[in-house]
């Protein structure tokens, strides 16, 4: 089952993907992330777009209705994020999306600062 995102977010994850090749020094890679199309990054993911959220209606319904189950469908599409990637061949790459994408549901999707594994150096912090 594919896991369904809106086109900014998915434009998100692209920039995002953009962004961690070019810190890990894989420039070809960086290059090939830019040059995708959102739709084509969602493919490659095997993310389904679906029509965004207005905004307005999405913060106003988050305080009022956001109840356990809601809450534990969230951990639980993370928990099979993270299953489906936890295999003995994958890339720290593929890893690495994983765990944004965790990240991601956990949050909800909303949080914009996605560069916290950068400390005030601006060295990452993945221990290398």
């Amino acid at each position: 089952m594919a896991k369904q995102v809106t086109r900014e977010q998915a434009e998100r994850k692209r920039t995002q993907a953009v962004d961690f090749m070019n810190r890990i020094g894989d420039s070809d890679r960086a290059e090939d992330f830019e040059r995708m199309t959102t739709d084509d990054y969602a493919d490659q993911r095997g993310l389904r777009l679906t029509n965004p959220e207005r905004k307005q209606d999405r913060m106003a319904n988050t305080a009022t209705t956001t109840t356990k189950a809601d809450l534990q469908d969230q951990i639980d599409e993370a928990i099979s994020t993270l299953d489906d990637a936890y295999t003995p061949e994958a890339s720290r790459e593929e890893l690495a999306a994983a765990i944004g994408e965790a990240l991601d549901t956990l949050r909800g999707e909303e949080d914009e600062d996605e560069d916290e594994d950068v400390d005030d150096d601006g060295d990452d912090d993945l221990g290398d």
